[in-house]
């Protein structure tokens, strides 16, 4: 509460008018003590005048070796010697002063209805060493005086009353008051005075409880009062506007909205409530258009593919986007590593962060404070796994492709060089080696065209013959083609197909060349004993083992489901995502392309059916075989 503007304002309120209360009482007890003073003298002169007064009418000469006995107010006035002791006793003490400065005659106590026992000494040829003694005891001797050096003496000689005041440290009072008045002769000089002495007493505090305690207390707990209560009203009114400010500034600081405040009647208070509701309006405006900044800034920083994070000096994250946080999940530690050397050397840092079978290119950047110092770090993460696997897919196509031309050619090769050698003299070996250089061109031929058929559907140039097709029937003709092979294979065919015409819009050779194809695929790789089913059916309905199998795709539309399943060893689930990669060949003992297999079946199986704007996808449980399935848009 001490500490409060309030308080504060009401004790400074109350202080000032403590101190105005001071110095006022201050003046005004001097202006009082002077106009008591200036009382006091017309009082004493009046006396004096009439003293004079009374002395010019009883005698006309008066002398100092004369006693004259005069009475002034009804009061027998006697001779007395002029002492300056007796000045400074209560009441008035009146002399008759001769032009040589001589008491001729004297009394104390004119006018007084009590008036203390003093004895005197008379020696006015000394007018010095002279004791007086009262009730109260002995008062200490006066220094002597020379009455004729006195101004107010000397203007009375002169013809004109004065007054005049003095301070004596041997006094009780300390100030006496002293009145001179001319005494005309008959003849109209002025050889004698009356001199007139008062004690006075001076104004101080010690007054205060007889004259004035309880006015002055009463006055001064109103004033108080008055005064404590005018500063609280005082101190409320500056206050509480200010109250109003410091309420909303603490609003503004914790991000509130704050309206604006009320005008003040003060103009200082008025003006600081104007410069702060422009204030508010400012930081509003500014603080929307920071959060709308800020809110690009996130939306851009969110929407980037590529991993963004920063770090203080202390390495640690502040900001990370998606990608950033994916990639914590997997490579926390090489990625912090990273930063802290970035931290600790001050210069970007580049590096290859590998984890989960994904490969990230990471840049590492200091930031630097305005003194130079290392303040923190900006990393950037880019997934470059597809631009791994693509390289790593160049390699092995260029190392298959070298592979499989190799083969044939080496074959026909050496066929050639042994008909040169004179084999083809022998009509059986020609012929033979014949057939094998055709069998071989043949495949030569074929393995061209599979390359120049997943050229051209790269490029989006694959020629389609789309038409309303019947799939049951495609799957008859594929079934037929290869019902012989199955039957060296001793590998059983079953087919699961509607009694009605599955129609789709298709190229009716190229679904044809997908059908044969997966079903080759199946009863190479299916043991003998096994079986194989190709299976026709809309989307929905049919294949009943197939649904809810199908790897987590849904087509987007109804079409045709045509599925061909196997009972073969089936496929390792992490090889599931390669087996459509051109020339993929996983384990050779579960390899889905034998070794007369180019390894480009699938990868052309799923190119004609993306063309055709289906999907094709395989599911797979090892040992207990797979089933490719493909989907295509109905009539």
């Amino acid at each position: 509460m001490f500490k409060s503007l309030r308080f504060r304002l009401i004790a400074s309120y109350l202080l000032v008018v403590l101190l105005a209360m001071g110095v006022a009482a201050g003046l005004a007890w001097a202006a009082l003590d002077r106009a008591f003073l200036d009382v006091l003298r017309e009082n004493l002169l009046a006396q004096a005048q009439r003293v004079a007064q009374a002395v010019e009418a009883g005698s006309d000469n008066l002398g100092t070796s004369y006693v004259v006995s005069y009475a002034i107010d009804g009061v027998q006035v006697s001779p007395e010697p002029y002492l300056q002791a007796v000045n400074a006793m209560p009441g008035y003490h009146t002399r008759i002063i001769d032009e040589e400065g001589l008491a001729v005659l004297g009394s104390s106590g004119v006018g007084e209805t009590h008036q203390p026992e003093i004895a005197y000494e008379y020696r006015p040829e000394l007018n010095q060493g002279i004791s007086v003694r009262g009730a109260s005891g002995v008062i200490a001797a006066p220094p002597s005086v020379d009455l004729l050096d006195r101004e107010e003496v000397q203007s009375a000689l002169a013809g004109e009353p004065a007054t005049a005041v003095r301070t004596y440290a041997w006094a009780p009072d300390r100030r006496v008051l002293y009145a001179a008045y001319p005494i005309h002769a008959p003849d109209g000089s002025i050889s004698t005075i009356v001199y007139i002495a008062s004690p006075i007493p001076r104004f101080s505090l010690s007054l205060l409880p007889t004259y004035f305690a309880s006015q002055v207390v009463g006055g001064a707990l109103l004033a108080v009062f008055l005064a404590g209560l005018a500063g609280f009203l005082l101190a409320r009114s500056l206050t509480r506007p200010l109250r109003r400010l410091t309420d909303a500034a603490s609003a503004l600081a914790r991000g509130e909205r704050v309206p604006a405040i009320a005008a003040s009647s003060t103009d200082e208070l008025h003006l600081l409530g104007e410069a702060f509701n422009t204030m508010n309006a400012n930081l509003t405006v500014a603080r929307d258009v920071l959060a709308a900044q800020a809110r690009q800034r996130e939306a851009i920083l969110h929407g980037l593919a590529d991993a963004v994070l920063a770090t203080d000096g202390s390495g640690e994250i502040i900001l990370t986007n998606e990608a950033a946080s994916a990639l914590l999940d997997i490579a926390s530690q090489p990625v912090l590593e990273v930063i802290h050397r970035t931290l600790a050397g001050g210069e970007p840092q580049a590096a290859e962060v590998s984890a989960q079978a994904r490969v990230f290119e990471l840049l590492t950047t200091p930031l630097r404070g305005e003194d130079g110092s290392v303040s923190g770090a900006v990393a950037v993460g880019h997934d470059v796994t597809a631009y791994r696997q693509l390289d790593r897919l160049r390699t092995n196509f260029v190392s298959d492709v070298s592979h499989e031309l190799r083969t044939p050619l080496t074959a026909i090769k050496g066929f050639i060089e042994t008909l040169q050698d004179g084999a083809a003299d022998d009509p059986a070996v020609r012929d033979r080696f014949l057939n094998t250089i055709a069998a071989e061109t043949e495949r030569l031929t074929r393995l061209t065209n599979d390359l120049l058929l997943l050229t051209r559907a790269d490029a989006g140039r694959l020629d389609l013959h789309l038409a309303s097709i019947d799939l049951v029937g495609c799957a008859q003709r594929a079934v037929a083609q290869l019902a012989g092979r199955a039957r060296e294979k001793q590998v059983a065919i079953a087919t699961e197909l509607p009694d009605s015409p599955a129609l789709a819009q298709a190229d009716a050779d190229r679904i044809h060349q997908v059908l044969v194809n997966l079903l080759d695929n199946a009863i190479k790789f299916t043991p003998a004993g096994g079986g194989v089913v190709v299976c026709v059916s809309s989307s929905g309905s049919g294949d009943k083992e197939a649904r809810g199998q199908d790897g987590g795709i849904t087509p987007l539309s109804p079409c045709l489901l045509v599925s061909v399943r196997d009972t073969g060893p089936g496929i390792p689930a992490d090889e599931i995502p390669h087996v459509f990669e051109r020339f993929y060949r996983g384990d050779r003992s579960r390899a889905r392309e034998g070794a007369d297999g180019s390894g480009l079946g699938l990868a052309i199986a799923k190119a004609i059916v993306e063309a055709h704007g289906g999907q094709i996808w395989v599911t797979s449980e090892p040992g207990k075989g797979a089933a490719f399935r493909f989907t295509l848009s109905l009539v």
